[in-house]
């Protein structure tokens, strides 16, 4: 009688949907997620809203892959899909930037301690004045600068000292960690790059990582970025990607696969 309670048990757990947590990883774009669907192991394609999820086991750890899409809105839609659809219990966004930092070269890799929207605010007397977002579940501010998971970003400090990236022109790339500033733009002007390092000391630029998070941290969901550079935000940027975004999206997936193979 025990067993047969325990079978009705577990078909009522399967029939109810719930399913097992996993790590949800992200993209904005195909290049940024193929090396990482190319390893899947179990690999099932799911859909939902528009959104094609690829599920399976990644250093034998479960996730769920999907391409969010370019730019913040995207993004949103997508993480907001994912959430509902899923049950998570960390998300790690991945792929390309363009670096602002003097030093930062294409191939080098960004790991974000906080992210901030830099276009996001109001515009007056030709001044730019970043507003902070606002929680909606709790109805409060949050912070300008929203912050990572603060053990997936000490796990990814140790892990940095200690894989190998691909080397390009016989140049090993470096790690940085530090702000990355989001927004609807494909920076490709030296004087915005300029502007965005000095006024929120941003070492990167995207279009996506800083939406993603301020979803996550109205779910209080852990998450991390980490881009790699592609291009230095300058007028070279356009050229420049399309030459280096096979490197940067190798070093990319390198860095998360690394993070999975030490973390939860």
């Amino acid at each position: 009688m025990a067993i047969r309670h325990y079978l009705i048990f577990l078909m009522l757990f399967a029939l109810c949907g719930v399913k097992a947590q996993r790590i949800a990883i992200m993209g904005a774009m195909d290049e940024e997620i193929e090396l990482l669907k190319g390893q899947l192991e179990n690999k099932e394609e799911i859909e939902k809203n528009g959104i094609i999820f690829y599920t399976g086991k990644l250093k034998n750890k479960e996730v769920v892959l999907l391409k969010a899409g370019i730019g913040k809105v995207n993004a949103a839609y997508s993480t907001a899909i994912l959430t509902t659809h899923f049950k998570l219990n960390a998300l790690i966004f991945t792929g390309v930037a363009g670096g602002l930092h003097p030093d930062i070269l294409p191939g080098d890799i960004v790991i974000a301690d906080s992210l901030v929207q830099y276009d996001f605010g109001q515009l007056q007397n030709d001044e730019f004045i970043t507003w902070p977002t606002r929680n909606l579940i709790k109805n409060t501010k949050n912070p300008v600068f929203l912050s990572v998971d603060s053990t997936l970003l000490h796990t990814s400090k140790i892990v940095s000292n200690t894989i190998q990236l691909k080397a390009f022109k016989n140049r090993v790339p470096k790690f940085y960690i530090g702000t990355i500033a989001t927004g609807d733009t494909f920076v490709s002007d030296a004087m915005k790059a300029k502007a965005l390092y000095s006024n929120f000391n941003a070492l990167a630029t995207e279009m996506e990582g800083a939406a993603v998070a301020q979803i996550c941290t109205m779910l209080n969901l852990p998450y991390i970025v980490i881009r790699s550079c592609s291009d230095n935000a300058n007028t070279d940027a356009h050229t420049d990607y399309f030459k280096f975004v096979e490197i940067a999206a190798v070093n990319s997936a390198q860095m998360v696969l690394a993070l999975l193979e030490n973390t939860l």
